[in-house]
């Protein structure tokens, strides 16, 4: 994408006032002026369905909204919020069960839109403990193709998580945009806290996913619908610092992610069997 003067002056300030407002995630989202971006108008066009990180709503996903809105997306947009009001927040990864039967509302809310709108693509974003719960929500889908694309950025989700019965679900791929850089949230956080699938390790947000390479089927799978971003020295002119919040700048998302929505992207890497 050709960057103009006017776009990198504009997009200095838009980054700059998102990467200064990073420590108002820990306020939630109550004092924000609600969204209306979620009208019968914008659904005529498609939806896009956001899952925040454990925090719940607030600045980090707002932030990805206003990335959408930047790159002139017209679908209706929508967050979700599938964690609980609990301190600290980090209990919402130990919430497997409750979790997987939030999963199931989300992918039934996708059902319902495209019962009435059938034939628009709807496309589901999640961030951290969010963009774990993207495999859960598509498990849940009774039908294939529902989904037109998920985009997993810095997933709290384990490297060996079997993610074929998602992949299988989505009518294009599963995006995800990892990080060697996240080494406090995705590295010593999911090692002493877990991931949102339970396991104490390195996040695949941090190193990417396994592929499973002794089952060829599933390996096919992966090479055909998954499509892994590492982080990359370059971001740093999008504001991507490599970091866990980073990612959700505006100006990142503007670039990176929403092409993905608009059909404009390119696959940065394709997945090979470890």
């Amino acid at each position: 994408m050709e960057i103009t003067l006017y776009d990198q002056r504009n997009g200095f300030r838009r980054g700059l006032s998102n990467t200064l407002a990073y420590p108002l995630a820990l306020f939630g989202s109550f004092w924000m002026r609600p969204l209306k971006l979620d009208d019968s108008e914008r659904h005529e066009n498609g939806l896009v369905v956001i899952l925040s990180g454990i925090e719940g709503p607030g600045v980090l996903s707002r932030s990805l909204v206003q990335g959408l809105i930047d790159a002139q997306v017209s679908h209706a947009i929508r967050i979700v919020n599938w964690t609980a009001a609990v301190r600290p927040a980090v209990i919402n990864l130990w919430r497997y069960e409750k979790n997987r039967q939030k999963a199931a509302e989300i992918a039934q809310g996708l059902m319902d839109y495209q019962q009435r709108f059938p034939g628009r693509p709807i496309t589901l974003i999640g961030h951290s403990g969010g963009a774990a719960m993207i495999p859960f929500v598509l498990e849940e889908l009774p039908e294939r193709n529902v989904v037109q694309n998920a985009i997993m950025i810095a997933p709290a989700l384990s490297p060996i998580y079997d993610l074929t019965s998602a992949l299988v679900k989505v009518k294009e791929k599963i995006h995800h945009f990892y990080s060697w850089r996240d080494l406090y949230f995705l590295g010593f956080g999911t090692l002493t806290m877990g991931t949102l699938d339970r396991r104490f390790c390195l996040s695949a947000g941090r190193g990417g996913f396994l592929v499973p390479a002794e089952d060829q089927d599933a390996a096919a799978v992966y090479s055909e619908k998954l499509n892994e971003v590492p982080y990359r020295q370059s971001m740093m002119r999008d504001w991507h610092y490599g970091g866990h919040l980073s990612c959700m700048n505006r100006v990142f998302i503007e670039r990176n992610v929403a092409p993905i929505i608009l059909g404009k992207h390119q696959n940065h890497e394709s997945v090979t069997p470890h």
